[in-house]
């Protein structure tokens, strides 16, 4: 429908790169990049954590704005149960991977009591972008929530018009940053990220990103961005992804792009890694740390788990570098 909110859903299987996307895209005009939007209720309702502007949710003016214009105020909003609705759709607590929540999405009719989580979660969501738009002025709102669930979930949601921008890197790059040890932003614990095995993140990466070819092939309007195209020439591919989404940029509107530098202003991503904090200037740069930090078994794991999908995305068993756009 005409007067359906625009939401371009970021898909991947983090760590790789949805912040600075999200950013990126937040920056031109008639868009607005909010960040990984399902976290909302916990990460900025229960836990207060800063937005990106680096005030608390609850002082960010324009969350406030947010919350008042949906709901008729954050009060008004069981975040706890919002929060458990979110877990049923991941099939969370539950003895069954998460993959297995995705036909349910495509087909709550497979569970009554799923589908009407799936229908309260949903008018949630609903009235959230629709807030959003309203405050922001925006014609197409960036969510870079990325996990098939949401996505999923969100495609499939009345009054709002929802595209893919599916954003895929080199599997050895993801299971490379997996092994590494880094604090979790915004918990004052010594809490830490999630590790995973390079085994685990190649079969991870394998059926996320075949998740998402089943959601294009189902008639989704998508569009594929390879990270590694987006750091080596992302006013190019950021010129792209607003065509794809009905806007046209005039010369003027990349003006914070400026080859391999992106100005960041400061925005509100609810959620995401500390990149949502950087405002200025920053410096793109391939990242093939995985060269070194993936040591040759590893690697080999990697490649054969992922081989004909890393082959379909233009990742060869050399460089991610001598490859065009997927």
């Amino acid at each position: 429908m005409a007067d359906d909110v625009k939401v371009l859903l970021i898909a991947g299987t983090g760590q790789n790169g949805a912040t600075l996307v999200c950013r990126t895209l937040g920056g031109l005009p008639g868009f607005v990049g909010v960040g990984e939007l399902g976290l909302i209720w916990d990460q900025g309702l229960l836990e207060g954590r800063n937005c990106g502007c680096d005030s608390p949710f609850a002082a960010c003016p324009f969350w406030t704005a947010v919350g008042q214009e949906a709901f008729g105020g954050w009060s008004r909003v069981d975040a706890g149960r919002a929060k458990a609705l979110r877990g049923r759709l991941l099939f969370r607590r539950l003895p069954i991977p998460h993959p297995f929540a995705l036909p349910f999405i495509l087909h709550p009719g497979m569970s009554s009591g799923f589908r009407r989580s799936l229908e309260e979660y949903g008018a949630l969501m609903r009235r959230l972008y629709q807030g959003i738009a309203a405050v922001s002025g925006a014609e197409v709102i960036v969510d870079s929530m990325k996990v098939p669930g949401h996505v999923f979930a969100m495609s499939r949601l009345a009054g709002v018009d929802a595209r893919l921008l599916h954003l895929v890197r080199d599997p050895r790059g993801v299971a490379f940053s997996n092994v590494k040890e880094v604090k979790r932003e915004g918990v004052r614990s010594e809490s830490y990220r999630v590790r995973r095995r390079p085994a685990k993140s190649a079969l991870r990466w394998l059926w996320i990103n075949q998740a998402f070819r089943v959601l294009a092939h189902g008639g989704m309007p998508t569009t594929i961005l390879r990270y590694e195209s987006f750091v080596a020439a992302p006013g190019v591919e950021v010129r792209r992804i607003a065509a794809g989404n009905g806007v046209a940029l005039g010369e003027e509107d990349l003006a914070f792009v400026r080859g391999d530098e992106i100005d960041l202003p400061e925005d509100h991503l609810v959620a995401g890694n500390r990149l949502r904090f950087q405002t200025g200037v920053l410096r793109l740069r391939s990242d093939e740390e995985w060269r070194q930090g993936l040591d040759p078994l590893q690697r080999r794991t990697v490649e054969a788990l992922t081989a004909p999908l890393r082959s379909a995305y233009g990742y060869r068993s050399g460089s991610s570098r001598d490859v065009g756009n997927a």
